[in-house]
């Protein structure tokens, strides 16, 4: 996983620069110019100690956490876990 460069933007704000933008293209988040639409907003919510989740709203529509697919694989694997340290058998009927 890439490092990105914290900068400090005006006198509160922190922004994060994205040194390649295949991702944003690919999401299409970019227009076809490659540059990102005037408005284009990001909400950022802070998970945990030095943990933060950045979605990007499609349509007006914000992702649910439940709606985001790393997330739900990390719930899955943390439901996994507890289940073997509980000493639960996963049943495959």
């Amino acid at each position: 996983m890439p490092h990105r460069r914290l900068r400090k933007i005006g006198t509160d704000s922190v922004g994060i620069v994205l040194e390649r933008s295949d991702f944003l293209e690919r999401d299409e988040v970019l227009d076809e110019n490659g540059d990102v639409p005037d408005g284009t907003t990001a909400f950022t919510e802070r998970l945990g100690e030095r943990t933060y989740l950045v979605r990007i709203p499609e349509n007006g529509h914000v992702p649910e956490l439940h709606e985001c697919a790393p997330i739900r694989r990390v719930a899955g694997q943390i439901l996994l876990e507890n289940d073997a340290t509980a000493g639960a058998v996963p049943r495959a009927d």
